[in-house]
């Protein structure tokens, strides 16, 4: 290869470091040097001098001596030399997939930690101002101490972050575009899945496979995942059972663990039969395969073999580590080069094109799940023994995506169903509202658009209940419209009314916690909340084919 050639080589990912990771880092680092990128000719120096060619950026590696001894070194079994090296490969393989102010940024990050940490690590990421959270646990992840426990509830609480981000700023909700990655991821897994693999290649990923079964239906936090037990299927009476481990503590100090039996408890659930032949598939090609020390459900010598190296001899659990390894390279190895997609691994954009997908994290699917649970109207009851919330505000930042989500679930369900493709099974409810084209005029000079009303049958009116309590309320029902208003120019009054209901959901559960209210309460105000969503999700679905309609009468005419 020319030396040419190699300014424009790319990282596929970075497993995990050693020498020889590190001496690649150092070729690519004088292949940028040559591309006059990093203008620092030597790759030893703590100060490094890039270029964007707009503006000149400082790499500064002076990581606090003194504290890095005293608290990760003990932690990561890393001397602080080695330690610097690998953060220096790190950066320079991360070059060719972020720009160069988010790697500074990413590199602050660390410096903080090192520098803000005191004693107690996993008490201690919480108070440190955390701008890249993602690349933290890539870097993290990469480090050569997969066995330590502590690491990995250190990368939890750092995932984490992630959705505390949108918890403290509310106004930073997730993006449209986000939901979008997380049913077009769905759609690859499920395809790729589908397809003849290679039993190794299918038991690398099977881990994976089964923690976005199983978490984007019930809200687990990853450790719980990663901790389920090996006998954790059962059956009675032709229905299937799932035990699951739910963590005991809370706050700050859920991710401390001394006695798993002491901090979590079992719980089942009943699970489609679909999923337990899954799960029961995987128990079958791993039966011959060494058990971990805490005899959980996945083993990890299929995940090591990929890089032929041997399970280390603390193999307790397949950790945090190993998943988000597993996630990192399917979106390289499947989603990327087999999908064709373009990855967007950081900064991802507000709107995606057709083969574009962010990238999704390990905690991303607790986020799912709680989502769609109010959507679907479960019980406060059950919505607050699957979150394992002591305190509701934890999750009342997901009432603020709820209109979001509904409206990208909205569109994928009906792009899936016009195209005859297999849509999700996420709601049994699909009635079909009009499409804007009859309705009864009203004495209030009104419109009513809802069928049964046309029949003389008001139980569509019977559901609804203005915020004065008044049963039948016009102006609250998703079928009335003022005179001279379009049916479909309702989606900012929908939105409105989820978001006042999930404040009222939001404001219940408050007044319970404080014994100032009924559980009750919670129940009537969710019930609202999830009836006015399943009504925006007719209202779309209905705009999205009146939409299909007006497009195909228009090319008719053409």
């Amino acid at each position: 290869m020319s030396h040419e050639a190699k300014l424009f080589r790319t990282v596929k990912t970075i497993a995990g470091f050693d020498n020889t990771v590190v001496q690649q880092a150092k070729e690519y680092f004088q292949d940028y040097v040559a591309k006059e990128i990093i203008l620092t000719a030597d790759f030893e120096p703590y100060k490094w001098q890039t270029t964007n060619e707009y503006t000149n950026i400082s790499f500064l590696f002076n990581i606090n001596h003194f504290q890095y001894n005293r608290v990760y070194e003990p932690l990561l079994g890393i001397e602080y030399e080695n330690f610097v090296d690998y953060l220096k490969s790190f950066v320079v393989l991360s070059m060719d997939k972020h720009v160069l102010v988010s790697l500074q940024s990413f590199l602050r990050d660390i410096k903080r930690l090192v520098k803000e940490s005191k004693q107690d690590i996993l008490e201690d990421v919480y108070d440190i101002k955390i701008i890249s959270p993602t690349l933290c646990i890539d870097f993290f992840s990469s480090l050569p101490c997969y066995e330590i426990d502590t690491l990995n509830q250190l990368l939890e609480q750092l995932d984490n972050l992630i959705t505390l981000q949108y918890e403290l700023k509310p106004r930073q909700q997730r993006q449209l575009a986000q939901f979008q990655s997380y049913f077009a991821f769905n759609d690859i897994l499920n395809d790729y899945w589908g397809q003849e693999i290679p039993d190794e290649e299918r038991l690398f990923y099977y881990p994976m496979y089964l923690w976005w079964q199983i978490t984007a239906v019930v809200p687990l936090r990853p450790r719980e995942f990663l901790l389920t037990q090996r006998d954790c299927l059962s059956e009675n009476k032709g229905k299937h059972y799932l035990t699951l481990r739910r963590n005991n503590l809370k706050g700050k100090e859920k991710g401390v663990s001394h006695k798993i039996s002491e901090d979590y408890y079992l719980t089942t659930f009943e699970i489609p039969e679909k999923l337990a032949l899954v799960i029961q598939s995987y128990l079958d090609l791993t039966k011959d395969l060494a058990s971990t020390k805490l005899d959980t459900l996945f083993v990890t010598d299929s995940h090591y073999k990929k890089w032929e190296r041997k399970t280390g001899i603390n193999n307790r659990f397949l950790t945090y580590t190993n998943l988000n390894t597993i996630l990192k390279y399917f979106f390289n190895e499947v989603i990327s080069e087999q999908y064709g997609y373009h990855v967007h691994y950081f900064n991802p954009p507000s709107q995606l094109e057709e083969n574009e997908i962010n990238l999704i994290h390990i905690g991303d699917t607790r986020h799912i799940a709680m989502i769609n649970l109010i959507a679907e109207g479960s019980s406060p009851v059950t919505a607050m023994l699957l979150a394992g919330h002591d305190n509701i505000s934890t999750s009342s930042h997901y009432f603020s995506n709820l209109s979001q989500f509904i409206e990208c679930r909205s569109y994928q369900v009906y792009r899936k169903l016009t195209s005859s493709q297999t849509s999700y099974e996420i709601s049994t409810v699909q009635r079909k509202y009009t499409v804007g084209k009859a309705y009864i005029q009203l004495d209030n000079k009104g419109r009513c658009y809802s069928p049964l009303y046309a029949n003389g049958d008001f139980s569509d009116c019977l559901k609804v209940i203005s915020s004065h309590a008044e049963l039948g309320a016009c102006s609250s029902c998703p079928f009335y419209r003022k005179v001279g208003r379009d049916y479909f120019t309702m989606d900012k009054t929908f939105k409105k009314s989820i978001d006042q209901e999930a404040t009222l959901v939001d404001q219940a559960i408050k007044r319970v916690r404080q014994g100032k209210g009924h559980l009750e309460e919670i129940g009537e105000a969710l019930l609202r909340l999830s009836t006015t969503s399943h009504s925006y999700q007719e209202y779309l679905a209905a705009k999205q084919a009146n939409k299909e309609e007006k497009h195909g009468q228009e090319e008719t005419h053409i």
